[in-house]
């Protein structure tokens, strides 16, 4: 088959016109929305990750708690001993003391007379950001992300507590540039385990989904669909610099499989699309600060190297170049407050590099 670029492509289709109108950039559709696949697989593994592990208040604590001083009566950090710990994620009330629940403090028997389901979540993304491809226009997007989940099996394993989780969402979006305009709408469903010794947390997930798709050109209509399933890991340490101040370095690394559709386009022409294979490690830093009173705020920053195999397009038995993105930073602040047994957390983020633009999230939390 004969292998050539959207560049010869474009000049290709000027010289020859009529001859070759039924094959345009629109082939790429189904490029477009895998690789959108790829942008918010990371934000869904990473939102479900990040709110298993426990709030930015959970982080900060880690193995420690608040307890009152004798020589002032406030509220200082203690060390916890190694059995009979508080809540795990413990999360702290409004008047920043943490959250204890009955039994929790006679070492392994505690778990085990504790509820199934310890904690339940509902979580909101919006992104909106400039899609940049290799040799192509770049393409503006904009989706939400809504997400579910609820955490229980807490329990003593070696020197450590594991936990598990269950999650869910629907994704939604539009990406378009002069060429196309996409519509995604699409849902999801995961599973989580997790693993904590003292400061050291590691997160495992994997999940499933699917994606329909209306791509919108000069030609009309495709309509066509992904399905897509991935696991990640993240790994993250708590580094405690004084009583309210933790620095909690980090790695995610995730692999995401994306199947997708043969169609035979509106313009007549014939798509043939490979599957994809992506691979993304993320090394992360936040710095968590505890304000007063159970109010929290933390800054963090990480960056995305991502790595992919598949994508090529074969229209009318011509095959056609892929088309790569590029790796991005994404840089960001947020600002949590728990009143009681939930916890509200508002982040605003900014992405630069192969994404482009502005994102934030609104996570509400409920601990049994």
């Amino acid at each position: 088959m004969k292998k050539t670029s959207l560049f010869a492509l474009s000049v290709f289709m000027l010289s020859f016109g009529g001859a070759f109108a039924g094959v345009g950039p629109h082939i790429y559709a189904n490029t477009f929305t895998a690789n959108n696949i790829t942008a918010f697989q990371h934000s869904i593994m990473m939102g479900a990750m990040q709110t298993f592990e426990g709030t930015a208040a959970a982080a900060l604590a880690g193995r420690r708690i608040m307890q009152p001083t004798k020589s002032d009566n406030k509220n200082v950090y203690g060390t916890l001993p190694m059995y009979g710990r508080p809540h795990l994620y413990g999360e702290y009330g409004d008047d920043g003391t943490v959250l204890t629940q009955s039994g929790r403090n006679g070492g392994d028997a505690a778990f085990n007379s504790q509820p199934v389901v310890n904690s339940l979540w509902l979580n909101w993304q919006h992104f909106s950001d400039d899609v940049k491809f290799k040799g192509y226009d770049e393409l503006e997007s904009d989706y939400d992300l809504i997400m579910f989940g609820l955490a229980g099996g807490e329990a003593q394993w070696g020197i450590g507590i594991s936990e598990w989780g269950l999650f869910g969402g629907y994704v939604g979006g539009t990406q378009d540039n002069n060429f196309i305009s996409l519509d995604e709408t699409g849902g999801y469903v995961g599973i989580y385990s997790g693993y904590n010794i003292q400061n050291f947390n590691l997160s495992l997930a994997a999940n499933a989904g699917a994606l329909y798709n209306n791509a919108d050109s000069e030609y009309g209509t495709d309509e066509f669909a992904n399905m897509w399933a991935g696991v990640a890991m993240n790994a993250t340490f708590n580094l405690a610099l004084d009583d309210t101040f933790t620095l909690q370095p980090g790695v995610y690394a995730g692999y995401t499989w994306i199947g997708s559709s043969n169609y035979i386009s509106v313009s007549g022409a014939s798509v043939a699309n490979q599957n994809f294979n992506t691979f993304e490690i993320a090394p992360s830093l936040r710095a968590i600060k505890h304000i007063g009173r159970g109010w929290f705020g933390y800054i963090g920053v990480k960056y995305a190297f991502m790595s992919g195999h598949g994508g090529t397009v074969i229209a009318d038995g011509v095959e056609y170049s892929e088309l790569d993105t590029r790796d991005y930073a994404e840089y960001g602040i947020g600002i949590e407050k728990s009143i009681d047994r939930f916890n509200v957390a508002l982040t605003l983020n900014r992405r630069d590099g192969g994404r482009a633009g502005w994102n934030g999230s609104v996570t509400m939390k409920y601990i049994f």
